[in-house]
């Protein structure tokens, strides 16, 4: 099948998904917003080229939480995706998902500017500005919603006669921007944000693609960008106080860019940008650039050429212990990893990723028992790690649990799109449990939502 023939494919299946039966409303409700949300993301889990390693998609995430928590009575729950793809490009779809493009956060220059566009995009979805402009314009139907959705957050997939029209009401309306524009801006501000990143990016995209409108980047296809935007976000955040600058988010931010850098673009580009970046800064060379180095060395399947440059980071950026484990345990010194990354923790103790990496340490030493409450410890702070629910489901089988060892398996096997073997895990928790208990309840729910999403394939 050509890569033609798989988009059309892919975008009408996407839109059958959200045909309204004759005669029935097309207003969109709260529970149709977060199905519609719930529903796009097992197909983008499927379909799409998502990011999957928890150093970064934890990192984003925890930015997003940083902002979602201070929304007034939020409806949804909020989750966030990196797609892999090098163009600026950010999306929030209904009920609650955002997607980011990972050259946008590869071209930031500080981490306010990443939260600058999350903020905007949550706006968008707690507004319901997409629900909103559809009811108000009728221009758009639900059944093309989930068309629409495809094109923004990856054009090639939905560049077909099926998605063209929902595409060409793509941007938002002016109230719209401006609302989220602004109210973004006290979010930001009211989650410890510098509220500048949000004009900062956007003039300096002004001035990257201002004088030729036509290449400008996929963004602002949706959010268009104006010099009177522009100023307007400039002069309102003139009389805001602005936060002390944190040395640490924007090492943070650095280090995600350049593991970014490196599974996207290949080892030898990254470490040719960072050998470049060191030559320029003498000062900061044996520190903040031989710590990136070590980073592009060890997500670029080099640890040995890792460990030393991590090693010598550890003194100076806080948050290198960490990495130095994970160099140690793809090294093979797995008791010398754990005894890092146990120490990070103990500094760190909200570090996702890195709690991950030492629940599956213990996995791998076989103290299942052990890892089992830090793995879901880790599922209770992001939901969305499929490495997670794998390593969870191994121990719970260890440690006498089938039905939690088929559930989550089941649920790694959704996160990582792999339907059939999903559908198949979920089975087999539904026949472990009794018919009146509530994790029969559950598992009759997963494949009830997995068919509904997708019944052709099974």
């Amino acid at each position: 099948m050509s890569g033609r023939t798989r988009t059309t494919a892919m975008v009408g299946l996407l839109l059958a998904l959200f045909v309204v039966p004759p005669g029935a409303s097309a207003e969109i409700g709260l529970s149709q917003e977060r199905e519609i949300g719930a529903r796009f993301a097992r197909e983008a889990g499927r379909r799409l080229p998502l990011v999957r390693e928890p150093r970064v998609t934890t990192y984003l995430r925890q930015l997003g939480a940083r902002l979602t928590t201070r929304l007034d009575n939020a409806q949804f729950v909020y989750r966030f995706y990196l797609l892999r793809d090098a163009s600026l490009n950010a999306f929030a779809v209904p009920g609650g998902y955002i997607y980011v493009n990972t050259g946008l956060v590869v071209d930031a220059d500080s981490t306010a500017e990443v939260a600058s566009v999350l903020a905007h995009e949550v706006v968008h979805v707690d507004a319901h500005h997409v629900v909103r402009q559809q009811e108000k314009t009728q221009l758009l139907s639900y059944a093309m919603l989930a068309g629409l959705f495809l094109s923004a957050v990856h054009p090639a997939l939905g560049a077909t006669a099926a998605s063209a029209g929902a595409a060409a009401q793509l941007k938002y309306q002016r109230q719209f921007e401006q609302e989220a524009d602004h109210i973004g801006l006290d979010l930001m501000r009211r989650a410890g944000f510098d509220p500048e990143g949000s004009p900062a990016f956007l003039r300096k995209l002004l001035r990257a693609y201002g004088s030729a409108p036509s290449g400008l980047p996929p963004y602002f296809m949706s959010h268009p960008l104006t010099e009177d935007r522009v100023a307007q976000l400039e002069q309102r955040v003139a009389d805001m106080q602005h936060p002390a600058a944190d040395p640490g988010a924007e090492l943070e931010l650095a280090a995600v860019q350049a593991i970014l850098r490196t599974i996207t673009g290949g080892r030898n580009s990254a470490l040719e940008h960072y050998q470049k970046q060191v030559e320029a800064d003498a000062d900061g060379a044996e520190a903040t650039g031989g710590y990136l180095l070590g980073l592009v060395n060890l997500y670029g399947e080099r640890p040995d050429l890792a460990l030393p440059l991590l090693a010598a980071a550890v003194p100076a950026v806080p948050r290198a212990r960490a990495d130095y484990g994970r160099a140690l345990a793809r090294s093979g010194d797995a008791s010398a990893a754990r005894a890092e990354i146990e120490g990070h923790l103990r500094v760190f103790p909200q570090d996702v990723a890195a709690e991950l990496d030492l629940a599956r340490l213990l996995a791998d030493a076989g103290e299942h028992a052990a890892a089992v409450p830090r793995l879901k410890r880790v599922l209770a702070q992001d939901a969305d790690l499929d490495d997670a629910e794998y390593t969870l489901a191994e121990c719970l089988g260890k440690v006498g649990d089938p039905y939690g060892q088929w559930w989550h398996l089941g649920r790694a096997y959704e996160l990582r799109g792999d339907i059939p073997r999903a559908v198949n895990a979920y089975e087999h928790a539904r026949d472990l449990a009794s018919d009146d208990s509530p994790e029969h309840a559950q598992a009759v729910r997963a494949l009830a939502a997995l068919r509904g999403t997708f019944g052709d394939l099974w």
